[in-house]
């Protein structure tokens, strides 16, 4: 290749990458003013409501947030930084701290108006979806499926199954927010946080609100039926269950009380666990074969935890599947135009600051 031949790349590299600043400044407004639009609706329709949950949430940030944020500095800063952690730690604040902020700001706003929506969701739409639900699971497999998730894992190895559904999967929801707001590649954090934003209002509030139903734990307590005590039964045997009778609890409790609380509203169809770890599974697909692997054995662990735990029929999380799969083939097709998707790749499996 020629010296001349060789610059104008770089001058063409160069102006796909100005571009790229261009169109990602414009795609992350447009993201913005969707988020902004959702939280609205959710002031409008609640306000009180909003107000009282926002509450809530901003303390329970306060507290959580410095924390994950410093072990999680201090992880990349110990990995990447080199010989200079401290320097590495200051410079990446400097590099991404404002941006990171605007997507927190937003996660916060938009986590409280996902809130208000799912407590929302009964007075809007009676519960009705949960005997059409079940039945469809039974045609599907000939069984109840909580039945053969039971037959094959039992204490103490469910264990693993409740610490993944109720411990691990929140650890992750909230890592992978907080590592996109600090990475340093614009094209693939736009697609993550616009599959992200179009995740929680499809199916955490638009599906959650037309298939109004609240999963087989609930399932006697709203429709009357005991079709699904042996579930709740095993539940009750497994000491290694408490912290899904202890949620199930809480949950109904608010419910009936009328209570605007932390992560409160019955909603079963379609799966939320499962939503979120399918599109982590796509977004950990990108950074190569063994993260795609880990990626996808957890969503799978989520998908049989959903069913185990009794929170959901299998079919919610089906649907999850089938509808997180299309959002992030369109984030992907349309979030950025093609010559400027050609360069993603450009960007590091961690969020490491840009070049001095």
């Amino acid at each position: 290749m020629s010296m001349q031949t060789g610059r104008s790349g770089e001058d063409g590299r160069s102006g796909v990458l100005l571009g790229l600043d261009s169109v990602a400044t414009r795609s992350g407004w447009l993201l913005t003013a969707l988020c902004l639009a959702y939280v609205l609706t959710a002031v409008c329709l609640r306000p009180e409501r909003y107000l009282r949950l926002s509450i809530q949430y901003f303390g329970t940030f306060l507290s959580v947030l410095p924390v994950l944020l410093v072990v999680g500095l201090g992880l990349a800063a110990l990995i990447l930084g080199g010989a200079r952690p401290i320097e590495f730690m200051v410079h990446m604040l400097k590099e991404r701290g404002p941006g990171a902020a605007r997507v927190v700001l937003l996660f916060f706003l938009g986590i409280t108006a996902f809130t208000a929506f799912r407590i929302t969701i009964p007075e809007i739409v009676p519960y009705y979806a949960d005997p059409k639900l079940a039945e469809i699971d039974l045609s599907l497999h000939g069984i109840d499926p909580w039945v053969w998730t039971h037959s094959i894992v039992s204490e103490p190895a469910s264990m693993l199954v409740f610490e993944a559904y109720m411990s691990w999967w929140f650890m992750q929801w909230f890592g992978v927010v907080l590592f996109v707001a600090f990475w340093n590649d614009p094209a693939r954090r736009l697609r993550y946080l616009w599959a992200f934003a179009l995740t929680m209002l499809v199916c955490g509030t638009v599906l959650a609100i037309t298939l109004s139903s609240t999963g087989p734990i609930f399932y006697e307590r709203f429709y009357g039926d005991d079709r699904f005590a042996g579930v709740l039964a095993a539940l009750m045997a497994d000491p290694h269950a408490l912290p899904v009778r202890f949620a199930a609890n809480y949950l109904l409790d608010a419910h009936e009380s009328g209570r605007s609380q932390l992560g409160t509203g019955i909603t079963a169809m379609p799966s939320m666990h499962v939503a979120i770890a399918t599109l982590n599974a796509f977004f950990l697909g990108g950074f190569g074969r063994r993260w795609a692997v880990a990626g996808w054995c957890f969503a799978a662990l989520i998908l049989f935890g959903s069913v185990y735990t009794g929170w959901h029929y299998a079919v919610d999380g089906y649907l999850s599947i089938l509808v997180v799969s299309m959002l992030w083939y369109l984030t992907g097709r349309f979030v950025l135009p093609q010559r400027k998707r050609e360069i993603t790749g450009i960007g590091l499996p961690m969020p490491e600051p840009v070049s001095r």
